[in-house]
Parts: C-alpha cells; sequence; structure tokens
C-alpha cells in the first residue's frame, strides 16, 4: 500500500489496517464503507468493530468464538454487516479478547461471542454467535469497555455497570464473578473508562484516575503501600489534571489536560514509551517526547501503544510484531520511543484502536500539502543520521549540481584552437594528451579551482605534462634557429615556462610545436627547389602568433598573398570571440566559487 494509491479514498475518509487484521491478507491496506462514513471503530485480541454514521455495525476478522456476532465460527476478510441490529442505531462498541459489546440509541447494550467466564452478562457461561440484549438503559450509555473475561458500561449520568470474573480483582465488588450487570460506585461520577485483559480504569469528571484489578507489573499505578487493596478502586497519583486514559494487557496510558501521555506497567517490547532503559514502572512516568505536538487521542493495544497528535499524526511505539506499529511490512521490531508513522504523514488520523495483533486507524486524506522532508527532524535518529551526505546537507544545505557554475561546452573553447590540418600531420608530431583536463573543466570545476589555488604543477595534480624531454630538446633547437633569422619571431613567442594553467600551457606548446615542425618541413622544401633561407625568414617575419603561424604555413599556403591574410584573421576573430564568450560565461557562475586558470586558455 503506496502514498500513491490513496488518491481514491472518498470524502468519508477509510480505515487504514496494519497487522494481523485479516484483511488484505494481513497486509497493509485500507477499506470504507460505500456511502456511510465511519464514525468508531475498536479492536479485540484478532477482530475488528467498526460503526457507521447510520448506525450499523461491520466486522471483520478471527470468529472461533463467535465475537463477530454473524451466526458461525468462520473468520471474516471483508467488513460484514451484523444484519441482527439493523433495526438499532449503534453508537459506541468495544471488543475483548473474544467477545464484542455496543451501545445503542434507544438505551440497550447487546454483547455476543465468547462466555466461559459469564463476560456477556447473559446469566449463564453459553457462547452468543448472535447480538443478545443484556441491559436496558433509560438514556444511551456514553461508553462501552472490554476486558479478557469481563464488561463495564458507562451510563450518562455518570455510573458505572460491569459483569464477568473477579479472579484478579477486576470487577471492584467483594464477588467471585458477576454473570449479570451489577452497580459499582466510585466517590466521584465517571468520565471516561478503559479495560486491560484482567484490570480496569475510570476517569471522573474532576481529573481523577481510579485503577483497580490485576496489579503486576505496576499496571494500576499505585504505590506499593496500596496494592494490597487492588480489588478495589483507588485513587492514581498524578500531576496533572488527566482527561482520556487508555490501558493495554499490562501497562496503562493517562494522557493530561496538557497533552502530555504518562505510563506504568510492564515495558518489556517498549509500549510505556520511556526508552529501552525502563522496562517495567510501578508509578506513572511521563512517555519521553518525540513530536513537537501536543497529544489528543491515545490508545493501547495487548503490548503496543498509539497517540494522535493536535495536528493529525499518529505515533505509535512498544511491540512491531506482525507490523502492528504500521512502519511498513517488513519493520517489525519493536520501539521504545514514540514514532511518527510516515506512511500516513498525508493522512489527518481522528481514530485509533489496538488490539492483541493489528492496528486499525481512521483518517481523512490533508488538504494542505504534504509536509517538507526537514519538518522531520524527531526521525533523523532513526534514518538520516546513517547517512554522510544526508548529514551534510542537514548542516550545509541541499548542494548545487556539479554543472551549475554555468562553463561553456569545452567544445566551444577548443575547436576554434585546433585547426582540422591536424589529421594532416604525422601521428608520432601530434602531442599526446590526457583526456582528464576535458573532464575537470567541464564536469568538476571545484577540481580546476583547487588547481588555481594551490599554484601546483601539472604533475602535482594528477595532469600529465603534454610534452616530452625529446620535444623540449627539438624546440629548443628550432628556437635557435629561428633567433638566426629573425629576432622579432622570438619576441613575439610565448616563454615556455609561464605558468597560466594546464590549458594555457598546452596549447601554447602547441603552437610552438607545430609552427617549429612545420618551418622544418618548409626549410626542406624550399632547399631543394633552390629558395633557400628566403621563403622561411619572410614566413617567420610574417608570424604575429604561432597558431596564426601554424595557419599560415600549413592550412593557407603562400603567407605573402592577401587570400591567405584574409584566412588568418578569419580565424583569430573566431579564436578571440570564442575566448571571450567562455570567460564571461564562467564569471556568472555560482557565487563564491573562485574563477579557475583553467578554463581561460589564452
Amino acid at each position: 500500500m503506496a502514498v500513491d494509491d490513496d488518491y481514491d479514498i472518498p470524502d468519508t475518509g477509510a480505515v487504514f489496517t496494519f497487522g494481523k487484521s485479516r484483511f488484505a491478507d494481513n497486509a497493509p491496506s485500507k477499506f470504507w464503507i460505500k456511502n456511510d462514513k465511519i464514525v468508531e471503530l475498536a479492536c479485540g485480541d484478532e477482530h475488528t468493530a467498526v460503526v457507521t454514521e447510520s448506525g450499523r455495525v461491520f466486522m471483520i476478522g478471527s470468529n472461533d468464538m463467535g465475537q463477530l456476532g454473524l451466526g458461525s465460527t468462520k473468520p471474516v476478510y471483508k467488513p460484514s454487516c451484523v444484519k441482527t441490529l439493523k433495526p438499532e442505531k449503534a453508537l459506541h462498541i468495544a471488543c475483548g479478547r473474544s467477545h464484542t459489546i455496543v451501545s445503542c440509541a434507544s438505551g440497550a447494550v447487546y454483547l455476543w461471542g465468547h462466555n466461559g467466564d459469564g463476560q456477556l452478562g447473559t446469566g449463564n457461561k453459553e457462547d452468543h454467535f448472535f447480538p443478545v440484549k443484556v441491559l436496558k438503559l433509560d438514556t444511551p450509555a456514553k461508553a462501552v469497555a472490554a476486558g479478557s473475561i469481563h464488561s463495564l458500561v458507562l451510563a450518562e449520568i455518570g455510573e458505572l455497570y460491569i459483569w464477568g470474573s473477579n479472579s484478579e480483582g477486576q470487577l471492584g465488588l467483594e464477588v467471585k464473578e458477576q454473570l449479570t450487570p451489577a452497580l459499582l460506585t466510585l466517590p466521584q461520577p465517571v468520565l471516561s473508562i478503559a479495560c486491560g485483559y484482567y484490570h480496569c480504569v475510570a476517569l471522573t469528571a474532576f481529573g481523577r484516575v481510579y485503577t483497580w484489578g490485576e496489579s503486576d507489573h505496576g499496571k494500576l499505578g499505585l504505590p506499593s503501600s496500596q496494592l494490597s487493596s487492588h480489588h478495589l478502586p483507588q485513587v492514581v497519583p498524578l500531576p496533572e489534571k488527566i482527561i482520556q486514559v487508555a490501558a493495554g494487557s499490562a501497562h496503562t496510558l493517562f494522557l493530561s489536560e496538557g497533552g502530555t501521555v504518562y505510563s506504568c506497567g510492564l515495558g518489556s517490547n517498549g509500549e510505556l514509551g520511556q526508552g529501552e532503559g525502563e522496562l517495567e514502572c510501578f508509578l506513572p512516568q511521563q512517555v519521553i517526547e518525540t513530536n513537537p505536538s501536543a497529544i489528543v487521542i491515545i490508545a493501547a493495544g495487548d503490548n503496543h501503544s498509539s497517540a494522535i497528535t493536535e495536528d493529525g499524526y499518529l505515533l505509535t511505539w512498544g511491540c512491531g510484531r506482525h507490523g502492528k506499529l504500521c512502519h511498513g511490512e517488513e519493520n517489525f521490531s519493536s520501539q521504545f520511543l514514540p514514532l511518527r508513522v510516515r506512511r500516513l504523514r498525508h493522512i489527518r488520523v481522528i481514530l485509533v484502536g489496538c488490539g492483541g495483533c493489528h492496528t486499525m486507524v481512521l483518517g481523512y486524506r490533508r488538504t494542505e500539502e504534504v509536509e517538507s522532508t526537514r519538518d522531520n527532524s524527531h526521525l533523523l535518529h532513526h534514518s538520516v543520521n546513517s547517512l554522510a551526505r544526508a548529514r551534510r546537507r542537514v548542516a550545509d544545505g541541499i548542494l548545487p549540481p556539479l554543472k551549475s557554475v554555468g562553463l561553456p561546452p569545452i567544445k566551444h573553447s577548443v575547436l576554434p584552437t585546433v585547426p582540422d590540418i591536424e589529421d594532416d600531420e604525422p601521428a608520432s608530431d601530434q602531442p599526446q594528451v590526457d583526456a582528464e583536463p576535458v573532464s575537470i573543466v567541464g564536469e568538476v570545476p571545484e577540481k580546476a579551482v583547487e588547481v588555481e589555488q594551490n599554484e601546483a604543477t601539472p604533475e602535482e595534480n594528477g595532469v600529465l605534462d603534454v610534452e616530452s624531454e625529446e620535444e623540449e630538446e627539438e624546440q629548443q633547437q628550432q628556437q635557435q634557429e629561428e633567433e638566426e633569422n629573425t629576432e622579432d619571431c622570438k619576441e613575439q613567442l610565448p616563454p615556455s615556462e609561464k605558468k597560466g594553467g594546464r590549458f594555457a600551457r598546452f596549447f601554447g606548446n602547441l603552437g610552438k610545436k607545430k609552427s617549429t615542425s612545420a618551418l622544418r618541413s618548409h626549410q626542406v622544401a624550399t632547399e631543394e627547389s633552390g629558395e633557400g633561407m628566403k621563403g622561411t625568414t619572410a614566413s617567420a617575419t610574417k608570424s604575429k602568433h604561432p597558431l596564426e603561424e601554424d595557419a599560415h604555413l600549413e592550412s593557407f599556403g603562400d603567407p605573402n598573398t592577401e587570400e591567405s591574410e584574409g584566412a588568418v584573421r578569419q580565424v583569430m576573430e573566431a579564436f578571440t570571440s570564442s575566448s571571450v564568450r567562455a570567460t564571461s560565461s564562467y564569471s556568472i557562475g555560482v557565487p563564491g566559487h573562485k574563477q579557475s586558470k583553467a578554463c581561460t586558455i589564452l
């Protein structure tokens, strides 16, 4: 299930399934009810129930005890409507380990499923595969809750009705078991309720929390002096006013008025959210905050927990078996700190239910843009810190692409300076040039800048020189001949040892090499024809630049003709304009990048 697949979600929202939900072969998926908005959901050990706006109830999951209320014990892989409840309008629903309880607008309360400990409240221990009415209130019930083998109903006026097994003191009554609903009185009116597998939690209208039932691992949040009376409701010491409670199999969550979450109980799988060092907590401690937004809804499953932030994002922590933490099909590891679910970052989550092996989430597609990756700073410890490149980008910002410096293509700088007559020269007379300078200028400008700053020779920077020792000796010999013929030519030739960058030295030496080679060949030709040094002296005197001299001697014939002079001027104009373009285009590159001498060939 990918983000791109969520374009078809209706305006009424969708339920996203994670873990062993029995839906879509237990793979992360989603569903919605056609033309009916889902307003409430609940998760049992391996089954799920949803209530729609019209009051219909749909069930899915395991059904070995008839907990789906469909009249059989066959598992259901797609949401199926409980047809026997159609005359009623369901309002609230809860799932126990293997039974289900629902309250209706008429004040009636129905239950179905396993009844081996009297948790259905029918007066006997017979299982029921269809809904059975066990309670009729004057007004609709405010809330319902279900544990492993007991059930709880909160009336509108704040009264509690409870029944089932009392093996761990979870009924709060001085009885062994209660097969029909009985009234449990607390010092203050009750506002909301929650049931763990073998314990209960009640929140009063004054923000006080009462717990009772099984006390193992500190799940009741009571000091050791009060544990002896765990079978009776007692006040939990908490530093803030509480507005919501949730209970798992062996842990309890408390949500304060300020949006802070407290937890107590067993934390061996990370369900406490207090870090890897806290595997058991007897008094409520604050869950480590990893998200800047306040929490508005909490939920607890068998051994994992979840929360919804005020901006509609989902946080999960605890046991990751079956993928019930919603972090992907292959991420089944436990999380000891709350972690935002990236899969639902584009969904505004409004409800979440945690079961024994799965998690169900109700949400709508966000209308605003998906958050920037820079806004996920709380995820850095999970993924970003493992990438060196990502760390650099976090510290320095996004790096510009290497080709954004604005350098012209290399062919615009090279082609005008290398005449086509190169192909006519013998292969042995051509200097061998490594291809590395082309890649340095065109693709890695930073390396060219480094060469300029260090003022290093080409050998020191890993670039081979373009001349060999034999070529240098030949150059010196030809320079001596030119000095004998004319002093003007010697003065106009560029110094051979002048530092001007790799390309400046390369093309300067190339011009000198080609001019002396051309002079030698021309001397031989004129001596055989009887002209002697006259042609050579005239050519050397006429030349103004090694490249221009090369063009005269090898490409345009007689240097004294007007046609040859015009051709030379065309070559020089092309060369000069190309160099100017190269220099100007590089000067408008990325600010802060120093201009490299390697890209200026003149």
